[in-house]
């Protein structure tokens, strides 16, 4: 399954920014691309999870690491639709 975690700066900075760029996956995930943004959200996370319970704890881990606000999304390739 792919997700896309986009991520909503609320304070560690630096050390949140540090984190992102040095990005290590956690069991069962892969992690396609880690992505600095302009707008509403500062950073996206792009990666793969066997499942939701496996995604969820990754995103949770990442937000917590960051302190960033975290909403993520499920993604269905167009060419599955």
């Amino acid at each position: 399954m792919l997700f896309i975690t986009l991520l909503a700066p609320k304070g560690k900075g630096e050390k949140a920014i540090k984190y992102l760029k040095e990005l290590k996956a956690s069991k069962g995930i892969t992690v396609r691309g880690v992505y600095f943004t302009f707008g509403r959200y500062d950073c996206v996370i792009m990666f793969e999870a066997p499942d939701e319970k496996t995604a969820m704890r990754f995103t949770m881990q990442v937000g917590f690491e960051t302190d960033y606000a975290v909403e993520t999304l499920t993604a269905v390739s167009a060419k599955e639709i």
